[in-house]
């Protein structure tokens, strides 16, 4: 339901040179659960087994997820002009490039990465390509808005109790995710999620 004067924020309105805030996770949100059983299968101790902190990884799993609604009400509040909203779920950070738009999406910082999804990604071998098209590693949620405004979404984040940063830029360009602090990119083929025919 669109509240009434407003429009649903759809990504029509992206534009080079919007800025791409993204908001911290608290772990393994809701992506990542099969990875994580099978490899507690694997582990000698289990969901039992101790994280370089002494946490226990079936513990750090069951973290809850952050939920962002609170933070898109405040954004519409204080009228900070979205271009669109995203959460980082399933495919990890090829969700960056959601809209199906001729556009670079790159990113310059990135959150710390929870340690329960350090050590998934670790003992499971993957290489930061795969982790991050897999995982959220460490953003839950991106904001994109007017360039010149991100520090209004991080600020209005901050004073929610979030943690977000200003973290990248769209460009004109191909469609792909540059995410430059990991040396990945990702092409607008791999974010191609419709469902094949087995032949």
């Amino acid at each position: 339901v669109v509240p009434e004067g407003r429009s649903a924020v759809l990504g029509d309105a992206l534009a080079p040179g919007d800025e791409i805030v993204l908001v911290a996770s608290s772990g393994l949100h809701a992506n990542g659960s099969s990875l994580a059983r099978l490899l507690a299968q694997q582990l000698p101790d289990g969901y039992a087994t101790a994280l370089p902190s002494g946490r226990g990884f079936g513990e750090a799993l069951l973290d809850p997820s952050v939920v962002y609604v609170r933070l898109i009400a405040g954004l519409l509040e204080a009228q900070v002009p979205v271009s669109y909203l995203s959460h980082i779920t399933g495919h990890g950070l090829l969700k960056l490039m959601r809209p199906s738009r001729h556009l670079t999406y790159r990113i310059v910082a990135l959150p710390p990465v929870p340690e329960v999804l350090r050590f998934l990604a670790d003992r499971a071998g993957m290489a930061d390509e795969e982790a991050y098209r897999t995982l959220n590693m460490g953003s839950g949620f991106a904001v994109y808005t007017a360039a010149g405004s991100g520090a209004d979404v991080a600020r209005i984040a901050s004073e929610l109790g979030y943690e977000a940063l200003v973290a990248g830029v769209v460009e004109d360009g191909p469609r792909q995710v540059v995410i430059e602090p990991v040396g990945v990119t990702y092409a607008s083929d791999e974010m191609d999620l419709t469902p094949r025919e087995r032949g």
